[in-house]
């Protein structure tokens, strides 16, 4: 297979007025912006309000430029083509300044015949960008009536109208940065006599034993050339004459390997081709019982490859497509014409359960016959700048949502169609994908040209996908649905939108997923009720998925989560601000104040400062000082989500998920995230660790009655005891309880009640705390050394709100010690004590690259706990001397005199 790479250095051309005339490197796969901004030419838009002054640049034409050296040799193969996994977004290509293609959406792959424009020596390649923001606004001028999306103070003007990533234009979390570049693959190929363009296979069975691997391959003969004139997109062979007909022989072979790369079914085939275009063939592989892929938590990810390989043959290779099977020497790499494609697979037997019950009907994920609680988070692009999304940091936060006991991701519509490592993440990690297309938050157009650009765009990334076992569903969009009530003019014409939507989002996205991947779920939309269902899925919780909002925007207390118990709740979020590190990335000290211009700045939805600060007076003794407040709102943004995911967990089967708003961060900003943009874990991700935990003991107070559950997602019987206490204060206990516990399997189990009436001291002198003793620790339960108070399987619970409480001052011990693991690994391990009760207690160490093992803990007199920090891989241990000057712990009660 040869190949002449195009990634690397190109030459970026400007030439405007603010910017001057310059040519500048830019690294692809990358983006323009990041080149600018490594060059000087414009300021970082992450600091102050340095967003604002490259506002310009959305409506700049950009050039990007390269030379590439061809050789006689590789000419003599014939059939060369350009492949871009994705060029962003409205551009023309010229090859030795010759016009080859036009290209206007992002989320097409694009192939382009290039036979007879190339030369032998140097060729040049020149990519003419135009502004995604001038054209939207030609295709809006052009409309016949018009078609609103949602608007930010900061945004680009009918982002709806391009194929591009949404939050380019600004989001209530994100800048507005037009963007344009190369992503992902870029390469001169060569066709002897054709390529693979798709290599897919489904994976079949009826009793979870015995498989069949039904594989598709699509193979194109180059005869036909594109025309300059018109756009390119995923067809390879379409717009001028052929070439005359040949006939080609070719043989084809098929490995599947284990996930060990033994290879365990072989398959060798001949076919005869007649004349160019693009053939499709079909084979049959049969596997008996595989080994199972399963969830995070659930048990393993094996994962078997398929390869496939395609050669032209001649009367020398009639034996060598006889070779009996076993023979499984993998093809020369040099081989004249030899095509290969790989796909990585997973067995697993996946449904969503979608049945009527008293409750409604159910929503629930089911994989090898198992009921799944979902639990994780929603997934935005990881930078606002495309070149700065690496393999290292995709690695480092898919790994934190699994440390954090998640096993689902929910790729938001605003956002992309993630790169291929983020699904390879998944699969290896376990983490089911919950995939939204890529609309949100809008109507759409439903011109002929959109709609067939989407239908290529669905089938590019469809049959891109969907062998990945992780993915778990196919989601048409976020909140289009309720977009269709947003907006003046779609509630003054309801029945014209409603009919666009359909045709875009049943009529294109719906059948061609259907046609393509029918073994998985299409779900029409995010919130949904279901098929053909347009119910308020804000606030209606007996059916579908749910996006609960009402205590974020609506702005209702905390314990309004206990009003509903969604089927399935994939959007529900509380921010919070970053850490003081982070703050001082993008904000100068003389604006550490959050209504100085830059901190709102770096608050982009619009009443978010207010809602934060009006909590601090709702549940707390408002905070004392810029570092209290950033921490605080750390604090109530951890205990919102808590509150909503501990009630729903312990409803289950009623509730069967929660995906919280939202994982990550695409630039330092005040946000719904559990991680900032740095990688720095807030205290929500922390809690998420324990509140996720395959077993948790949860604890809340509805309708004046104090409830203890008991959460367990193993499969293994519980049985223990769980020793409830009523504490002052000052740390004594005032009453015991103790509950037994037998054989509690999968499933939430009641395990104590009170009224608040019978405790021995009023509500605001004392707080509740409870612990299970687990009599068998199963393997799954991530459970740390019993030796310490167990923090997943104990919990704690204010009887009043904390500002109506007398929280003593307490004196918190510290000691770090540096100690050999069980694999002979040395670590950094922090350990706390303290002399009255500490809550909400937070550890840091300012520009340290990774996290602790657990944080925001309750400290308890009496007890001793022990914090183990975990570098980021590649970092080494922090020195120790630098540890003990530089921590900072915090705790509730020092936030206020």
């Amino acid at each position: 297979m040869e190949r002449i790479d195009l990634s690397g250095t190109w030459i970026l051309h400007v030439d405007s007025p603010l910017l001057g005339k310059a040519a500048i490197p830019c690294s692809i796969p990358g983006d323009t912006h990041s080149a600018l901004l490594a060059a000087g030419l414009i300021p970082d838009p992450y600091y102050g309000q340095q967003e604002l002054d490259v506002q310009f640049l959305n409506q700049e034409a950009l050039v990007l430029e390269r030379d590439f050296s061809v050789t006689t040799e590789q000419l003599r193969l014939g059939a060369p083509y350009l492949y871009f996994e994705s060029i962003d977004t409205v551009a023309e290509l010229y090859l030795n300044d010759e016009r080859i293609a036009l290209t206007e959406n992002m989320f097409q792959t694009l192939t382009i015949d290039v036979a007879g424009k190339l030369k032998a020596g140097t060729n040049r390649l020149r990519i003419l960008f135009t502004s995604a923001e001038k054209t939207a606004a030609e295709r809006a001028s052009l409309l016949p009536y018009p078609v609103p999306h949602s608007a930010y103070p900061v945004q680009s003007p009918h982002r709806n109208l391009v194929r591009k990533v949404q939050c380019h234009s600004g989001w209530d979390w994100g800048p507005c940065l037009m963007v344009s570049g190369i992503y992902g693959e870029a390469y001169l190929g060569f066709a002897t006599p054709g390529r693979i363009d798709t290599l897919s296979a489904r994976t079949l069975t009826k009793d979870g034993l015995h498989w069949e691997l039904p594989v598709r391959i699509t193979y194109t003969i180059p005869g036909y050339g594109l025309s300059a004139e018109k756009p390119a997109h995923d067809n390879p062979t379409a717009k001028s004459a052929p070439k005359s007909p040949n006939n080609y022989r070719l043989a084809m072979k098929l490995i599947l390997r284990d996930p060990a790369g033994k290879p365990i079914v072989e398959q060798t085939t001949e076919h005869s081709l007649h004349g160019p275009g693009t053939h499709q063939f079909e084979a049959l592989l049969s596997i008996q019982n595989p080994e199972l892929w399963w969830p995070a938590g659930y048990g393993n990810q094996p994962l078997y490859t398929l390869e496939a390989a395609i050669r032209p043959l001649d009367t020398a290779d009639e034996a060598a497509v006889q070779r009996p099977q076993g023979t499984t020497e993998p093809e020369n790499p040099s081989t004249p014409g030899l095509q290969r494609a790989l796909k990585r697979i997973g067995f697993r037997q996946f449904q969503v359960i979608t049945e009527a019950d008293e409750a409604g009907k159910s929503m629930t994920f089911r994989v090898n016959g198992r009921d799944i609680w979902a639990k994780g988070a929603n997934w935005i692009p990881l930078d606002a700048l495309p070149g700065r999304q690496t393999a290292d940091r995709y690695r480092q936060l898919l790994q934190a949502m699994v440390q954090a006991n998640m096993n689902m991701v929910r790729v938001w519509g605003g956002g992309q169609y993630e790169r291929d490592i983020f699904y390879n993440l998944c699969d290896e990690l376990g983490l089911l994908v919950w995939q939204d297309m890529m609309f949100s938050c809008s109507t759409y157009p439903a011109t002929a040209d959109f709609l067939e650009s989407v239908r290529k765009e669905v089938r590019c990334q469809v049959l891109r996908l969907k062998e990945h076992p992780s993915i778990a569903l196919w989601c048409g969009n976020n909140e289009n649905v309720g977009a269709l009530t947003w907006y003046p003019e779609t509630r003054a014409n309801r029945d014209r939108y409603i009919i666009d939507y359909d045709r875009l989002n049943e009529g294109v996205v719906g059948s061609t997923i259907r046609e393509l991947d029918p073994d998985r779920t299409w779900w029409p939309s995010s919130p949904s009720a279901g098929p053909n269902d347009y119910s308020d899925n804000w606030h209606s919780d007996g059916r579908g998925d749910m996006h609960y909002w009402s205590v974020w925007h609506e702005g209702k207390p905390f314990e309004a989560y206990y009003e509903v118990t969604p089927r399935f709740c994939s959007e529900f979020g509380y921010q919070s601000f970053p850490s003081e590190e982070t703050v001082a990335s993008y904000c100068p000290p003389d604006q550490h104040n959050l209504t100085s211009p830059v901190m709102e700045h770096h608050q982009k939805n619009p009443r978010g400062n207010s809602i934060i600060i009006e909590n601090f007076s709702r549940y707390f003794r408002f905070p004392e000082g810029f570092t209290n407040m950033l921490y605080l709102s750390q604090v109530q943004q951890a205990l919102a989500i808590k509150t909503a995911v501990e009630y729903w967990r312990s409803r289950r089967p009623v509730c069967m998920g929660a995906l919280y708003w939202q994982l990550n961060d695409c630039w330092p900003v005040a946000s719904w995230s559990s991680i900032e943009y740095s990688g720095k874990w807030k205290l929500l991700h922390y809690a998420a660790r324990r509140f996720f935990a395959p077993i948790a003991l949860v604890s809340y107070i509805k309708d004046e009655k104090i409830q203890v559950h008991l959460i367990n997602d193993t499969e293994r019987p519980l049985s223990g005891k769980v020793s409830i206490s009523l504490i002052n204060f000052q740390g004594s206990p005032i009453q015991t309880w103790e509950v037994p516990i037998s054989g509690a399997g999968e499933g939430s189990h009641p395990v104590w009640e009170l009224d608040l009436k019978n405790l021995a001291l009023p509500p605001n002198k004392a707080f509740l705390y409870g612990i299970f003793h687990i009599d068998e620790i199963p393997s799954q339960s991530c459970i740390p050394d019993p030796m310490e108070p167990d923090k997943n399987l104990s919990t704690v619970c204010f009887l009043a709100p904390p500002k109506q409480c007398g929280l003593e001052t307490a004196q918190i011990q510290r000691q770090f010690m540096v100690a050999k693991n069980y694999s002979g690994e040395t670590e950094l391990i922090l350990q706390l004590s303290t002399d009255k009760p500490a809550f909400y207690v937070s550890v840091d160490i300012p520009g340290l690259k990774g996290h602790w093992e657990d944080n925001m803990l309750t400290l308890l007199p009496g007890q001793r706990y022990s914090l183990r920090f975990i570098p980021q891989k590649g970092e080494p241990l922090p020195a120790l001397d630098y540890c003990q000057k530089a921590l900072q712990i915090r705790h509730l009660r020092e936030t206020y005199r």
